[in-house]
């Protein structure tokens, strides 16, 4: 139960963060809406979900499966944080400048980096 709590957590704190971080970007950055699709609000929250549930449901694997699940939970958190970063890096969008890759790259690491320690503290 305590791994749910903190999923649930995790799920808010990343999704408040990274809508914040879009609005910011496409405000700072003039990147067009709704044309550039990766940074509208509906995939930016269902993706930040996605995301951070798969986290959790993996901690939940590695907490049943290990002792010590904290350092091999943050080793998949490392690696699916890296191969997440493909998505982004490989976008064929004429409307997929610098800003805007940028600003994808960034959601992704602000979602790590509010839900790994979340998981580790909380579950």
């Amino acid at each position: 139960m305590r791994i749910a709590t903190a999923t649930v957590l995790a799920v808010i704190a990343a999704v408040i963060a990274n809508v914040l971080l879009r609005a910011l970007a496409v405000a700072a950055f003039d990147i067009p809406q709704p044309e550039f699709e990766e940074l509208n609000l509906r995939p930016v929250i269902v993706s930040t979900l996605g995301g951070v549930i798969a986290a959790g449901l993996v901690y939940a694997l590695i907490a049943r499966l290990a002792r010590d699940p904290v350092r091999p939970f943050l080793i998949v958190a490392a690696a699916a944080l890296l191969l997440s970063l493909i998505a982004p890096l490989t976008i064929d969008d004429p409307d997929a400048d610098a800003a805007a890759v940028g600003t994808l790259i960034a959601m992704h690491v602000v979602a790590a980096a509010i839900s790994v320690p979340i998981l580790i503290r909380r579950a």
